[in-house]
């Protein structure tokens, strides 16, 4: 088995307590729920959720960070000894962060017990040399922001520091609003009210075109490699230098959003730090946050539950299995419609939803790489088939994928022989390739002002 990566965790560390039970009548005192409980228990939060990630998905995780001397830093401690987490965390004169949800088959409220952190002059002397040492034997380093104080602007500063003496690439989950202290991480995880915070971002609204210039004046003004903006149940977006990838939502039911932003932080981190390319890593940390919000509270993803996850989404079936495909379907109407679906975006999202209610089975053609190459020009595909695939099966909507080298359907569509051929656009019908292998015909109009040409000049 190949060693796990070493990934350093460095933020604000907090327990997350649960009280749970249930709710049977209102209060007589005030019109209030009542809750006879019948659960308590606590949880690593912030970032030791971070960190307790990255273990449950396969890394070591090392915490740095400030914890009270007081039993709920000894339950920290306690628990990151469970996780397999390695610390190196300083006790501090300050109260550990202490985060108390009362739930009842849902959250009813929450108490904050917390004060600013800060570092004693003797704890940050410390903390550089156990960091010169970490960060020479670590893979990447993962910065869990909550604004409470532990990553101050001395402390980044260290850590950044550090990063280009040892070249090692830091990844930032941020709560400021003004980036210049996270100058020149190699990838910041926003969500967009984070993204909102910002004065770039300000007034943001959740579409493609504006996601992705906001990300784009971030990464010039700060000097930022890479975004991946989380964006709830539009999934997530990811801006770099080699291009743009959005990623449709992998959520199955969304129970509980707390921590997500942790899991994605801990998943881009291992899945990066094994080897994998950003976008392959985007992908993976897209699925972990599916998972993750469909459980209670504060809580993990495993590398066998992601694994498992990952390869239940595949919808591809090769060109060989057409007839098989349409054999199997016979009694069901079958929809058609194809692209280069380079860069998704909310038009083809739209798209596709509505060609899929027209009919019980939705069948999208995928031209290869070399398809686009020679329709595009050599700079196209932004994203390779692979990430293509990953990205249309994602969505609820699509049932099949099918990817054809040629540079038109024609041959597929010849064997598949839809009962509904589907083009986006202002399309002449009698001009679409392959509609005589079809029963209908039906051209849908594209969202007005997006497209891939717009969202690659942004």
């Amino acid at each position: 088995m190949a060693t796990p990566p070493r990934i350093l965790v460095i933020g604000d560390i907090m327990l997350d307590q649960y009280v749970s039970g249930k709710v049977t009548r209102i209060s007589p005192e005030a019109p209030v729920p009542i809750v006879k409980v019948d659960k308590e228990w606590s949880t690593l939060g912030g970032a030791g959720n971070v960190a307790a990630n990255v273990s449950a998905l396969g890394g070591q995780a090392v915490l740095f960070g400030l914890v009270g001397n007081d039993v709920s830093g000894e339950l920290v401690l306690d628990a990151c000894d469970k996780a397999g987490i390695e610390t190196a965390v300083f006790r501090s004169n300050q109260p550990t962060i202490v985060k108390t949800r009362v739930v009842s088959g849902q959250q009813i409220v929450r108490f904050d017990r917390e004060e600013a952190l800060f570092w004693t002059a003797r704890q940050i002397a410390q903390l550089k040399t156990n960091l010169i040492e970490q960060v020479q034997k670590s893979n990447l380093i993962l910065l869990s922001d909550y604004a409470k104080g532990t990553l101050s602007d001395e402390v980044l500063k260290l850590i950044f520091e550090l990063s280009r003496q040892y070249q090692k690439p830091v990844f930032v989950d941020p709560k400021r609003s003004n980036w210049e202290c996270y100058r020149g991480a190699f990838l910041i995880t926003p969500n967009l009210a984070e993204l909102e915070l910002t004065e770039l971002g300000k007034g943001i609204k959740n579409e493609d075109n504006a996601v992705v210039s906001v990300c784009n004046s971030l990464r010039s003004q700060f000097g930022v490699a890479n975004i991946v903006a989380t964006r709830s149940s539009y999934g997530m977006t990811l801006v770099s230098e080699n291009g743009i990838l959005n990623i449709p939502t992998r959520a199955l039911e969304v129970y509980d959003v707390s921590g997500a932003g942790d899991t994605v932080l801990a998943a881009l981190g291992v899945s990066f730090a094994e080897g994998k390319t950003l976008a392959e890593s985007a992908f993976a940390a897209n699925a972990a946050a599916g998972i993750v919000v469909g459980k209670l509270g504060t809580a993990l993803v495993h590398r066998s539950e992601l694994e498992t996850f990952i390869k239940s989404g595949s919808k591809l079936v090769s060109i060989r299995e057409v007839s098989r495909l349409r054999a199997q379907n016979e009694t069901r109407k079958v929809v058609f419609t194809n692209g280069c679906f380079d860069v998704l975006h909310q038009g083809h999202r739209m798209l596709l939803k509505e060609a899929k209610a027209l009919g019980d089975l939705l069948v999208v053609g995928l031209n290869s790489d070399d398809s686009i190459k020679r329709l595009k020009g050599a700079q196209r595909p932004i994203n390779s088939v692979n990430q293509r695939i990953e990205a249309l099966a994602a969505l609820p909507s699509v049932d099949t994928i099918i990817v054809f080298e040629d540079d038109t359907p024609h041959q597929l569509l010849e064997e598949l022989r839809p009962n509904i051929l589907v083009k986006g656009g202002d399309y002449n019908p009698n001009e679409i390739v392959g509609r005589e292998f079809a029963e209908q015909i039906v051209v849908i109009p594209l969202v007005e002002g997006i497209s891939t040409t717009n969202l690659l000049e942004q």
